[in-house]
């Protein structure tokens, strides 16, 4: 009994020490933020200094008042950058954190928020949306003193902005006035125009080019990819429909620091449901808007991947990822037996219980995905390439599964030694409405004695080594994976991450046994492969090729067909749990 007085103790103590030492750095933080917005002499760069502490803080303590109050103050320094320096990245990232804890929040800051978001949408010339922003303060707020300035604001603009005040369109067809949310222009200290197509003056940094434009589609979901030379600062922002002035909503995203390749088609018919069309245009010097006509989306996801660099644009129908229930292809039959299980009603059916009876779902199509290939080889130890292999073991689990049903159709995103970007990997398996997607590799590690077999579903972690892993198969850089976590923690709010969790236990125990390989277990990760799949998706690191003992069986028939046959009797079990024996 003292022990566990003791060790709560401790605990205890701990606690208070930890909040006491984030306190500290918030306090001296605030000192920083004070003194840049007194000081005559300080730079941009120690704006963003300032900003990076507070969300440092924030990130750590995301439920506390400290860290609510630290995302105010990452929106304020920003805000106070973009007044002083007038660059609209700042002006963008201010915005995003003002949202960000209007959305979140039910506190004064984040009443405060959203009448300091509205000001930005203003500035901007984004009326409608500014709008928004005060009516959903009163609807939140309706006793706070800033409920009663968001109203004395609305009668404002209600006053100032009719729908004959309103610009009218203009005949360009790429970007129009319905489109400009204006920004204040960067700052470009050097006008020389040889020198400023390829290099920004302010910052020394090298133009981004926009290279290409393409986009994978079906009519309930739609991917676009805008390759790009190198990394980008872009801005998103999503214009919502307004039948008062006739205006559609809209998705644009603006490229800062850009030039666009003149082979890129300046519009892009569409017209799949989902998306009217695609149409770039000069927003301002060197920033390039793509915007996407929509005609019926109503959710989206955009992010940015390296190696090469690329946005990704994501629409969706529903939101994406999301199940209905009204969306079934049947009605579940109610059995007299049935049993709770949290939120999902298992059905009694003999001695199983699926839910294919609760909802009708049925595994008929599944992507086989053999990673790395071509000019890619992945892994490459021992005398083999880690390509080679994959692409044979789902050949094989391909030939086993076909064999099993001839009923399931059975897609592979390459069949040959080929390379296929990662984007559209995903984006082949929910073109084609997938049931399930398997991403199949082969690990490596510099301890030639690693071994083993780990399965991974997609979601954010804290993990080094799951970190290690995801950084190698998305050939991209630590900071890139952390800003990936970030775009992931609202993209895994409508994951089918109990589903996918369910599919790598199975096939994790499955290779496990089939191989009598070490299993290191199911993990989670970002891979950049498994975003906006929107059916259960793992992906397998089927051993480690760095092991020569490992490699010495890969040589072998034998083992080739234990880790297709253990992958295959995984997926089974997780068929049969869906379609029934």
């Amino acid at each position: 009994m003292f022990k566990k007085i003791f060790s709560f103790l401790i605990i205890f103590l701990l606690a208070i020490v930890a909040s006491a030492s984030v306190q500290d750095d918030f306090n001296l933080n605030m000192k920083d933020f004070n003194f840049i917005n007194k000081s005559k002499n300080v730079t941009r760069f120690s704006y963003k200094m300032v900003a990076d502490k507070f969300l440092e803080i924030y990130e750590k303590n995301p439920k506390s008042a400290l860290g609510e109050k630290s995302l105010y103050y990452a929106a304020e320094t920003y805000n106070g950058s973009y007044a002083r320096f007038k660059n609209s990245i700042d002006q963008a990232e201010a915005l995003k954190y003002y949202k960000l804890l209007s959305s979140n929040y039910r506190s004064t800051l984040a009443a405060n928020a959203h009448l300091k978001a509205a000001e930005i949408y203003i500035q901007l010339k984004d009326i409608p949306t500014a709008k928004f922003m005060y009516e959903n303060c009163i609807k939140k707020f309706p006793k706070s003193k800033e409920a009663k300035i968001a109203q004395q604001q609305l009668t404002i603009l209600n006053k100032k902005y009719s729908t004959s005040s309103l610009p009218s369109p203009q005949k360009n067809p790429q970007i129009t006035k319905n489109d400009k949310e204006k920004t204040s222009q960067e700052n470009i200290k050097n006008p020389d125009e040889k020198k400023s197509d390829v290099i920004d003056s302010e910052n020394n940094a090298p133009r981004v080019e926009i290279k290409s434009v393409k986009y994978w589609s079906n009519d309930d979901y739609t991917r676009v990819v805008i390759e790009l030379s190198g990394k980008a600062h872009f801005y998103k922002h999503w214009l919502k429909e307004n039948p008062e002035f006739n205006k559609p909503p809209r998705l644009f995203v603006d490229i800062y620091n850009s030039v666009i390749n003149p082979s890129v088609p300046k519009n892009m018919d569409i017209n799949d449901g989902l998306l009217k069309g695609l149409r770039w245009g000069i927003y301002e010097k060197y920033t390039t808007r793509v915007v996407l006509d929509i005609d019926s989306v109503n959710d989206f996801t955009v992010f940015q991947m390296e190696n090469p660099y690329r946005i990704v644009i994501d629409v969706s129908k529903d939101s994406l990822n999301k199940l209905k229930e009204g969306e079934t292809k049947s009605e579940p039959k109610v059995d007299k037996k049935q049993k709770s299980k949290g939120k999902v009603t298992l059905v009694e059916s003999g001695d199983k219980h699926t839910l294919a009876s609760a909802f009708g779902l049925k595994v008929k199509t599944i992507v086989l995905d053999p990673g790395h290939g071509g000019k890619d080889p992945g892994a490459t130890y021992n005398g083999l390439m880690e390509k080679d292999i994959n692409l044979d073991i789902a050949l094989r689990v391909k030939q086993k599964l076909e064999k099993y049903d001839s009923a399931l159709k059975i897609l592979l995103t390459r069949d040959t030694d080929i390379f296929i970007p990662l984007e559209e990997r995903t984006a082949f398996a929910n073109k084609n409405r997938a049931d399930i997607f398997v991403s199949i590799h082969q690990n490596a590690s510099r301890n030639p004695d690693a071994h083993g077999i780990e399965t991974y579903v997609l979601n954010v972690t804290k993990d080094k080594s799951s970190l290690a892993v995801a950084a190698f198969e998305n050939q991209a850089s630590e900071k890139s994976i952390s800003d990936l976590q970030g775009i992931l923690k609202d993209i895994m709010l409508h994951s089918k991450l109990e589903e996918s969790l369910m599919l790598a236990n199975y096939v994790q125990k499955s290779i496990s046994s089939s191989t009598a390989d070490r299993d290191i277990g199911v993990k989670q990760a970002p891979f950049y492969v498994l975003v906006g799949a929107k059916m259960p998706s793992i992906l397998i690191e089927c051993g480690f090729i760095s092991n020569p003992h490992t490699a010495q069986l890969y040589t072998t028939e034998e083992y080739k067909n234990k880790m297709a046959e253990g992958i295959f009797n995984g997926l089974l079990k997780y068929i049969e749990h869906y379609n029934g024996k």
